[in-house]
């Protein structure tokens, strides 16, 4: 099986000393494994195409079709996102995104419509058009928690258990529902109490912490 398509690297891991497995997002197949041979050399020219949150074109194939893994053959960059790379809070961003598609979607189930979502608000925020990063998180929450099937909006239970103030629903439902993220320009104060709601809901799904929400809000802290 060959598959030639645009990725986001979601997460890498050191395969004994000079190979990698990856799990890259995909616009034609949804999440993959892939495994490269001395990509952890220091001369592989495959080497940039690994780095977590860019944007590449792959070229890989299945050798058998019960396989879990791809072959990584060829690959070029698209996007490395490199204004993003120099910004902590970006950096944080990015975490965030990569972090949340790796939970969410399951291997080889195709998701072309999130792939172009993510891809698009990370281009947006690499280009700094739009510096209101809160607002762009609580809509990619809210994206890929419906893309997965979870619906905040009609979880009655969840609101009244977290004793959520009236019009909160319907602002969430507004923030699902914009059609340019762009035109999304929420008070820090307003976002930020949608935010932890949002992230309250992703942590209640998933039975466990956000690691990158822990590592934004250290930034907003001051702590890194």
């Amino acid at each position: 099986m060959e598959l030639k398509t645009d990725g986001i690297v979601l997460k890498r891991h050191r395969l004994g000393e000079k190979d990698d497995i990856t799990f890259i997002f995909t616009r034609e197949l949804g999440k993959v494994m892939v495994s490269s041979r001395g990509t952890r050399k220091l001369e592989s020219r495959l080497k940039p195409v690994l780095e977590l949150f860019s944007l590449n074109k792959y070229y890989l194939v299945k050798s058998r079709k019960d396989s879990r893994y791809f072959t990584l053959v060829q690959a070029e960059p698209i996007k490395m996102f490199q204004n993003m790379r120099l910004s902590l809070r970006k950096i944080g961003f990015c975490y965030l995104v990569v972090e949340l598609l790796n939970k969410f979607t399951e291997i080889e189930d195709p998701h072309a419509e999130l792939f172009d979502t993510a891809r698009n608000i990370m281009e947006i925020v690499e280009s700094g058009d739009y510096s209101n990063i809160e607002n762009i998180e609580s809509f990619f929450k809210l994206k890929i928690l419906k893309y997965s099937g979870y619906d905040l909006v009609k979880d009655a239970q969840y609101f009244r258990e977290k004793k959520a103030e009236k019009g909160v629903r319907e602002l969430i439902r507004g923030i699902e529902s914009v059609p340019d993220i762009k035109n999304l320009d929420l008070d820090y104060d307003v976002i930020r109490d949608v935010n932890m709601l949002i992230d309250g809901y992703i942590i209640y799904i998933l039975g466990e912490d956000i690691s990158s929400s822990k590592f934004i809000m250290g930034i907003k802290n001051g702590k890194k």
